[in-house]
């Protein structure tokens, strides 16, 4: 295993379809390398992303460099070639489609006389080792000869290349050229989508060292199923940074070290099932996060750096033993372990280390399974981590996509190239930034990784998790804490206080926006816990934390949901002072209180619901107002009409069904469950469906999709046909009023509907 010392040619580097393909590098598909194997639906998904990537970018005219995969390679000697060689390890499939769509795109505008410029691709520079059938298709398929030789060379031409080609040709034509009927009108040219895939679109090259054995190199990547992730791209980068700084900047003594931090905090905080203080070996594990591992020690990375040398390196042990499977007999002895290269994180399987055995009471973890469920996959999480610095950082708040499709691009603007972040200040928060000091790829990398494990401390302790110990998954807010003989650790509340109704509230976020992209609820918790975390034994205060998720919730429902002119999130987020003050913002529309009640039950009807977070609100407050000890917010997406909208013998909507105003699709007649219960009883009368729910034990005993629908049930318990406009019209009259209650709008005494 060898050090972690990149040369210049072992570095990730990033090439546009142009660069990667005009010629002036030839890449070699070697023989241990399946055939060419893309059928129509990889390609048009790889056609259409980077035809969505490209809209995006042309109607928000905000050009960015769009990742597209990584093109994992071996540079192989150079001996009578006037070009280096590479020899393509992984993304050889991805390759052969970009090729396959560049002499498409030649070919066309050939055909057309077109004089858009595709004269820098003359020849291809890709080559299959012991596959001359592919290459010549390739050949043939450049040359336009194609058909003219077909069926000449049929029996010496790859068939799956010749697919390929037609499918690219199908999509390109359906998209940009015939499209399939009058009214499929693209939003943009060919022309436009050529411009952007040539100057925008990026493909990691990422060597392997001199050293590799490629034939066990590929078995490992052929395990993995999948391409080389984009963190892991993000990472190999970032450490590339300290390699090539300068004394200056970073004592040649501290190079290795700091990588050695680096390396060891991205796979601490990767897992993201795991506590981070699972992902450092013992010794360091109680400087960092105290003798009971509940708090944060470090303020900044200088800090972590030292402790790091101090209790970790040169040794760089991994962590326990039996807590890391793909940990060597050097790390066991306690030897000199050398920083991993790209290769040997691939090999090690540092993503799921099972807790070390006997450091858990029994009752929480049996050690050998994963405790808890994380919210975000750690790519998500990067983003979360960056957005947060970000704005910390510039006092220009800057945005920053939760979308795990512009990882790089993010990372590319904002850490390796740091010149768009401007007006940086001195931070009241621990981001350690120095007054007046230069922005540089270095300070970014090493402010952001002490922000990503403070992020990680944070999301661990402050943010829910799903409990997989419990056979119905609970959510939990627990953190972890070890016994003073540091034998024994375990899992207890967060807080003393409020625990409960944060893990409410928390959930009632999270099942409102259960992908792992755009989770704005989960960033603006996370920015707050980051603003006001106390390196000490207090940490965070439940009050004031409960607090201002509340008044996160209330800042959605007024200035997302319920208003004609909705803030951004990252407005609402970082851009306002006082959260508190978005109540009054809204009754001083000149609206009296009576009209806004008028203007919300407009948001609230069926085709006006912009998020289901208002059922979801609604919900956590009727819990906080009642007694529902078993009530838990799932995944319901689903919003059913009590009364059915689809009902041939329609005695009470028959006339008004269709009308805007109709008290059918009012929010008095909706309620929110899951998609299983709305395909049984969508289209059954509210008589029929209390009887279903009435039967059913869950229900029975308090868990139900829904505090509303149980509200709704309680109405016409034994009593048939009782559900009408005026029980409808007074259910929603009572909704309304303890949302305006949540939302600390007061109610006049005057009348209504």
């Amino acid at each position: 295993m060898k050090n972690y010392n990149p040369s210049a040619t072992e570095q990730v580097i990033l090439l546009t379809p142009k660069e990667l393909l005009n010629g002036t590098e030839h890449y070699l598909i070697p023989m241990y390398q399946r055939n060419y194997a893309w059928g129509n639906s990889e390609i048009e998904q790889l056609i259409v992303d980077i035809m969505d990537a490209q809209i995006d970018a042309k109607n928000s005219n905000d050009y960015k460099n769009y990742y597209l995969g990584t093109l994992v390679v071996f540079e192989r000697p150079q001996l009578s070639s006037k070009h280096k060689v590479f020899e393509v390890i992984d993304g050889q499939q991805r390759f052969t489609t970009l090729s396959l769509l560049i002499i498409y795109l030649r070919n066309y505008f050939k055909s057309i006389g077109s004089d858009y410029d595709m004269s820098w691709y003359t020849e291809q520079n890709i080559e299959f080792e012991s596959r001359p059938k592919s290459t010549q298709t390739l050949e043939l398929l450049l040359n336009g000869n194609l058909e003219t030789y077909e069926h000449l060379y049929e029996a010496k031409l790859n068939p799956a290349i010749i697919n390929g080609y037609k499918s690219i040709s199908e999509v390109m034509e359906s998209k940009f050229i015939t499209p399939n009927n009058e009214n499929q009108q693209s939003t943009t040219t060919l022309e436009e989508f050529c411009d952007y895939l040539f100057q925008y679109v990026q493909i990691a090259r990422v060597p392997v060292p001199d050293e590799t054995d490629l034939n066990h190199y590929f078995e490992v990547m052929n395990n993995r199923g999948e391409q080389l992730e984009k963190h892991e791209i993000i990472k190999a980068r970032l450490l590339s940074v300290i390699e090539k700084a300068d004394e200056n900047e970073i004592a040649l003594a501290d190079k290795q070290p700091a990588k050695a931090l680096i390396h060891n905090v991205w796979e601490a905080c990767a897992n993201m099932n795991k506590y981070v203080q699972y992902g450092f070996n013992p010794t360091l594990r109680f400087k960092l996060f105290s003798d009971s591992l509940t708090l944060l020690n470090p303020k900044d990375f200088d800090e972590l750096l030292n402790i790091y040398k101090e209790y970790d390196y040169p040794n760089n042990s991994q962590p326990d033993s039996d807590q890391c499977s793909g940990c060597n007999a050097d790390a066991q002895n306690n030897k000199t372990k050398p920083l991993p290269s790209l290769y040997d994180i691939l090999d090690d399987n540092f993503d799921s280390p099972p807790n070390p055995s006997n450091t858990v009471d029994k009752e929480e973890d049996d050690g050998n399974s994963e405790t808890y469920y994380s919210l975000v996959n750690f790519s998500s999480f990067l983003l979360h981590a960056l957005r947060i610095m970000v704005n910390l950082q510039s006092s220009y708040k800057q945005d920053i996509a939760l979308d795990d499709k512009q990882l790089l691009t993010q990372f590319e603007t904002f850490i390796l190239k740091p010149s768009n972040l401007e007006n940086t200040h001195i931070s009241d928060t621990d981001l350690s930034i120095e007054t007046n000091a230069q922005i540089t790829p270095l300070s970014q990398v090493k402010t952001f990784i002490y922000a990503l494990l403070k992020s990680k401390f944070i999301f661990d302790h402050f943010i829910i998790k799903r409990n997989t110990q419990d056979s119905k998954g609970q959510w939990t807010l627990n953190k972890l804490i070890k016994n003073e003989d540091k034998k024994n650790s375990y899992y207890k509340n967060s807080f003393e206080t409020d625990n409960d109704k944060l893990v409410m509230l928390q959930s009632a976020f999270h099942v409102s926006t259960p992908t792992t992209n755009y989770k704005h609820w989960l960033n603006a918790v996370l920015y707050y816990a980051y603003m006001h975390y106390q390196h000490d034994e207090i940490g965070l205060n439940s009050v004031a934390y409960l607090e201002h998720l509340e008044e996160i919730a209330r800042a959605f429902m007024l200035r997302r949901y319920l208003t004609d002119e909705p803030d951004d999130y990252h407005q609402i987020i970082y851009r306002t002072s006082d959260l508190n003050k978005l109540s009054a913002e809204h009754t001083d529309d000149r609206l009296s209180l009576d009209n806004l009640r008028i203007q919300i039950k407009q948001y609230l009807r069926y085709d006006n619901i912009r998020n289901i977070f208002v059922f979801n609100y609604l919900d956590y407050l009727l819990w906080l107002n009642g007694d529902y000890p078993k009530f838990t917010f799932t995944a319901r997406s689903s919003v059913e009409h009590f009364y059915p909208q689809n009902k041939q013998n329609d005695s009470i909507f028959l006339e008004d069904k269709d009308a805007k105003s109709s008290l059918l699709h009012s929010f008095g007649n909706l309620c929110l469950i899951s998609h299983s219960l709305n395909s049984r009883v969508s289209n059954d009368m509210p008589d029929v469906k209390v009887k279903y729910f009435s039967q059913n034990e869950d229900i029975q005993s308090g868990q139900i999709d829904s505090l509303k629908l149980l509200k709704m049930i309680d109405y016409i318990q034994g009593k048939p046909d009782a559900w009408d406009k005026k029980m409808i019209a007074q259910h929603e009259t009572e909704m309304l009023n303890i949302i305006l209650q949540g939302l600390h709008l007061e109610l006049s005494g005057t009348s209504h509907e």
